[in-house]
């Protein structure tokens, strides 16, 4: 059985970009676009891994999204890539040394970000 992976971003495209990505890599994917769904998705699918967005309909609707996931008991153990463009449309620069409590996630990739990459990644936070 393999591994199914939420995938949360309010751009379609990059989510039917990534869902081919990951079903490729065998992977099983579902998707959403707001933090709403997400929320339910999580409470009703066992879930492996998120692939999360940052600006959303909110600005923080990332950052406030993976603050929930840790802080919750069922289900702070799901690794959270943070996907997202914020460091080059704010121009601030987030670093998970220095920014750990604030960005709760195992892993920051800038988009766009290369699917191999991607993969691997993936990979290495389910091992």
């Amino acid at each position: 059985m393999s591994k199914k992976i939420l995938v949360v971003d309010d751009d379609v495209d990059v989510l039917e970009t990534r869902k081919i990505v990951l079903e490729h890599n065998n992977f099983d994917v579902v998707t959403a676009t707001n933090i709403k769904v997400a929320e339910e998705i999580l409470k009703t699918d066992s879930i492996a891994l998120i692939i999360l967005d940052v600006m959303m309909e909110k600005d923080s609707d990332g950052f406030n999204f993976a603050q929930y996931v840790k802080g919750d008991e069922r289900f702070k153990s799901i690794p959270i890539i943070l996907a997202t463009a914020v460091n080059q449309r704010t121009k601030f620069k987030f670093d998970l040394e220095k920014d750990g409590n604030f960005l709760p996630v195992e892993k920051f990739m800038e988009k766009p970000i290369d699917p191999d990459d991607l993969i691997a990644t993936i990979r290495g936070l389910l091992k």
